[in-house]
């Protein structure tokens, strides 16, 4: 091995461990960002919370307009739904969500909870 061949590996190297380090680092400050789970019942928003800013865990009754009700709970960075008198419960079996792009569906009483915010992978859905 050639003196010269020593330096450009080491150069490169430095490169490869710089890189990761940059994406690591941004990765991490974006992690953080804002999770704004917004909360529509028959296509209208009935409720925005900023998951991040949820200190005391919490719980509320939606109730849809033929009287039938969504029982959601929050908690610091998760939202879901923790009952409903719908026939198959899936929303209900959804579990916690709390990352961008993540959502609950409940089908017969048009409830839909989504988060929005910056998702972690850095790759825009408008691109494709």
């Amino acid at each position: 091995m050639k003196k010269g061949d020593k330096i450009v590996g080491i150069i490169l190297i430095i490169v490869v461990v710089i890189s990761l380090g940059a994406v690591s680092l941004y990765k991490f400050s974006i992690k953080g960002s804002e999770n704004i789970a917004v909360i529509k019942s028959e296509g209208k928003v009935v409720k925005t919370i900023d998951l991040n800013k949820v200190v005391v865990p919490e719980e509320f009754t939606l109730k849809t307009s033929n009287g039938h009700y969504n029982i959601v709970a929050v908690k610091h960075n998760s939202i879901s739904i923790k009952d409903a008198d719908c026939p198959h419960k899936e929303c209900v079996k959804s579990g916690w969500i709390g990352k961008p792009g993540e959502m609950i569906v409940c089908l017969p009483f048009k409830l839909v909870i989504n988060i929005n915010g910056q998702a972690e992978t850095g790759v825009d859905a408008g691109t494709f």
